[in-house]
């Protein structure tokens, strides 16, 4: 399975069309090796705040569950919020924390066995274990 970074699904309804593009193909790749595509309760957190901030919420929320609808939702529980408290305490001391809600993504995916497709590899390449691709 594959956990999709917020980064992703902003590329997919973006208004670049060359990144927009690539998020596509990555997709389109990971499909093609049976990968289920899913979100982390982290990611709809984030995307959230681009909700709020729209000039019209309700229009924008709509948009984005029409175009989340076929990804399923990965969820938080005992296991991924232990693996998160030692993967912070562990990148913490090595001086090479990323921001919280990514070491939650990273965390929630690992716990579950995903990978994590992303943009943003510096964050996620800090995680130890966890399997990151980007496009």
């Amino acid at each position: 399975m594959a956990c999709l970074d917020t980064c992703v699904v902003l590329d997919l309804r973006g208004r670049d069309p060359a990144m927009k593009s690539k998020a596509i193909g990555k997709l389109q790749e990971l499909r093609s090796r049976g990968e289920t595509l899913v979100v982390s309760r982290f990611t709809w957190a984030e995307l959230y705040v681009g909700v709020s901030r729209a000039e019209d919420p309700a229009v924008e929320e709509t948009g984005l569950r029409r175009a989340m609808e076929a990804l399923g939702v990965l969820e938080f529980d005992d296991r991924a919020a232990r693996l998160f408290g030692s993967l912070t305490a562990r990148l913490s001391r090595e001086g090479r924390l990323p921001g919280d809600l990514d070491v939650l993504i990273a965390a929630t995916a690992l716990s579950a066995g995903h990978l994590v497709l992303t943009r943003d590899t510096d964050h996620f390449r800090r995680v130890p274990g966890l399997v990151v691709e980007t496009y």
